[in-house]
This record gives C-alpha cells, structure tokens and sequence, in this order.
C-alpha cells in the first residue's frame, strides 16, 4: 500500500483533535415520521439584549466609525463591496441611535452613493467591523463592534484552549488548494480503477462513481452549503473552509475501506458507510462509498459534510453529538427529500421513546456515542427547537461556538434548562414526563 508523506501533518493533526464524527450506520429499515406540534413558551433572556447593548458603536461624535470622512469600506446585503469610500453623509433615526442613510464617494469623488442603513451587511472603518444589525426595540440598523467582540470571544475560548477560526488569505487558500490536489493525485494514483475529480467554490470531490450518478450528488453538496449558510448567519458566498472540503466518494465499500487503511490510518470502519475527519487546524475530510441504496448515499454525504461545517464553522469548539447528528440529519432530510431515511428514523425514535420514557444513556454527554434510534431523537428534537424559533437555534448552536457551555447557551437563546426542553419536547409528541 502507498504511504503519502504528504498528509501526515493532517494525520497527526486529526489524532490530536480525536474526532470522527458522525460514523454513519449502513442501512436499516425505518418508517415514516409525524410532525411535531410546538408550544412556544420560552421566554427571552435579558442577557442577549445586554450584550448586544456592549457591543453597540456611538453614532455621533468623533468616536463614530461612519463620522463625516472617515473612509470605509461597505459590504451590501447583495453581495457588492464598495471599496475605500469617504463618508459624506449620515441620516440618523430617532435618538440618532440607528442609521437610516449612509452616503459615500470615492477617492476621486466621481461615484457617490446614497445607501439605506437596511441595505447594508458590514462596515470597516479603521481597523474595525461593524456588523449592521436591525435593533427591533430601536426600531432601526445598529452598528455591531465585531472585532471588540471576537477579541472578547477568544479570550473566553482560551480557558478551553480553543480558537475563533481564522479567515485565510487568497494566497494561503490556493496553497492549500494546491496541497489538496496533490494529496488527491496520490489517492489516484492507488486506485486502478479511475477517479475523477469535481471541483466546486466549495468542494473537492474525488469519486469512482460514474459521472451521470455523482453530478447530482455533487449539486447537493451546494446545496447543503447554502442552507447551513443561511441557517447560520454565514455570509452569502464566504468561504469558510481552510481551502475547500475534501470528499471522497467511492463506488464500493473495500474502496472506501481501503482509503481509510491506507490514507487516514484508521481501521476502525465496520459499520460505516461514511466518516467525516475533523483536523484540530480546521481541515474537514468526508469519505464514503455508495452502496446499493443511490437515494440513501445522497443523505449519507449530506449528512457527513454537514460535520465538517459545523466544524468550521466560527470556532474550534466541538459541537456535542446530540447536536451535531440532529443538525447533520435536519439538513440532509431538507436537502435529500427523495429519501425518507431522516423521518423514518425519527419515527424509530419516537417510538422509541414512547416505550422506554427516557432519551437513552448518555444522551447528551459531550462525546456520546450515539446509537441509530438516538440519531432519530436528536435529528427530531432539532426539528422541535427551530419550529420554536429558528433565531432561537441560531443563536444557541453560535454560543456554543462562542465558549459557552450548551446549558449556559440553551438558556441565553430559549431562556430553558435542559429539563424543561426535554419536558416541553415530550409533550410535543405526547409524551409526559419525558426523562433525559
């Protein structure tokens, strides 16, 4: 077997991390779902509004980043980017605590723009950004600190030794890129049967499986990426990969097994048809095989790539499994709707839960080994927790990226314990006195 030199630095980086999230089961037989009926009676809690309040720019004065011209740069809920423009107007709303109208020209004065604080996204000025936020209590845009508040994120992820991730340069994207690619050649080259490689804004995916099969596999990749994106407040278009995701999707499984032999050093793969590798330097690796099942192969690589977002995405703070498999199962159902594998196996959790009253061992333990009839529960429960409030969620999986504990983070977004989640979630199904 060949031994690539060439990814033992992510190897070791891999070991040290200690994850292999998400070891997809191979098939089994589930049935169909039922959709849960959500109360909506968590109340707010006053600690978001407080720390929103900390972060919040003056508007008036010198100390304003959008003062009179001062120079900025202004990113548009559109995707535009205007470059280096001198400010030379500033509407102010009610209390001057919100921008209505921003106005801006270029350095030689020739392109001026009149600009509604409701179209913009970001704002640098100096060395700063600014997050522009609408303020409902306000009633207007605000201006978000951003970098004061990643400075006091980080700072609250040392005590765990864990990181906001870094946005890499182009310079040192393309050189990942380009170290990627040589990896994957190698891979390649150990294969006599031939692989070809599909690259998107997002993806590198290597596959044996024929063209007209892995295109449409492929498109769900983006599609998966868009909606995570979206879900998760990640600017249209950003990349939040170190390079790109890495995908290896074989044909068969002594492909696949192979790989992981000969590649990642793991030989612990009985029982999977999919593994996502998680690096403590941010790289993200998904490795597959087909099977028999091409509709259910869809949801397993959907299901595992969604691993390496919630990976990248804001830290490298680990994402506990009963999240991080009902995220990986929500999406794949969202994005996989010829497959009925996701809402059959809720429907197998369910059931299960109406037997026994009780979540299963170790449920929510920070690295719980979930078993096939949990990953059913978490993926429902997830369902449950967005049908409250997809903000809500939003705000709770951030938090947790952000240093707080899930406890501490489930009661900032939904004002809940625990207990009282899993009690509000129990009588969603009809089920009282639901035990974790």
């Amino acid at each position: 077997m060949i031994r690539v030199h060439l990814f033992r630095r992510i190897l070791r980086l891999v070991a040290i991390a200690g994850t292999l999230i998400g070891l997809w089961p191979v098939e089994t037989g589930w049935s169909q779902a039922a959709k849960p009926k959500v109360k909506t009676s968590a109340k707010k809690s006053n600690d978001l509004e407080e720390e929103f309040a900390k972060y919040v720019a003056p508007l008036t004065g010198e100390e304003s980043p959008i003062a009179v011209g001062k120079t900025v740069t202004v990113a548009l809920s559109s995707g535009k980017t205007l470059t280096d423009f001198e400010v030379t107007e500033t509407q102010l709303g009610k209390g001057n605590e919100t921008l209505k109208l921003l106005g801006i020209q270029d350095a030689d004065g020739k392109k001026k723009q009149k600009l509604a604080g409701t179209t913009i996204a970001r704002i640098r000025s100096g060395d700063r950004d600014y997050d522009v936020l609408l303020d409902p209590a306000k009633k207007g845009p605000v201006l978000l600190d951003v970098t004061q508040r990643d400075l006091d994120v980080n700072e609250r992820l040392k005590s765990s030794r864990n990181r906001l991730w870094d946005d890499p340069s182009e310079d040192e994207r393309s050189k990942m890129i380009a170290e990627y690619k040589e990896f994957l050649q190698k891979v390649q080259a150990s294969y006599q049967s031939p692989l070809r490689l599909y690259e998107t804004k997002f993806f590198m995916v290597l596959s044996d499986i024929p063209a007209a099969q892995m295109t449409p596999y492929v498109a769900s990749l983006d599609a998966m990426y868009s909606k995570l994106s979206s879900a998760f407040g990640v600017p249209k278009d950003k990349n939040i990969w170190l390079g790109k995701c890495m995908v290896l999707a074989f044909l068969n499984e002594e492909s696949f097994h192979a790989f992981e032999r000969t590649f990642m050093d793991n030989t612990d793969t009985q029982g999977a048809q999919g593994l996502h590798h998680s690096a403590s330097d941010g790289r993200a690796i998904i490795s597959c095989y087909r099977g028999n099942n091409p509709s259910y192969f869809a949801v397993v690589l959907v299901h595992e790539t969604a691993h390496g977002f919630l990976h990248r995405l804001r830290s490298s703070v680990h994402i506990p499994p009963w999240i991080n498999e009902g995220v990986a199962d929500w999406v794949a159902g969202a994005i996989v709707t010829q497959s009925k594998a996701v809402t059959e196996r809720q429907k197998e959790g369910v059931d299960r839960l109406r037997q026994t009253g009780s979540l299963g061992v170790n449920f929510f333990d920070e690295r719980a080994s979930l078993q096939p009839w949990q990953y059913g529960v978490a993926s429902n429960l997830t369902n449950f927790m967005l049908q409250i409030d997809a903000g809500r969620y939003r705000t709770f999986i951030l938090g947790i990226k952000e240093g707080f504990t899930p406890e501490e983070a489930l009661k900032r977004a939904y004002g809940m314990t625990p207990a009282e989640l899993i009690a509000q979630y129990g009588r969603s199904i009809g089920l009282n006195g639901l035990r974790p």
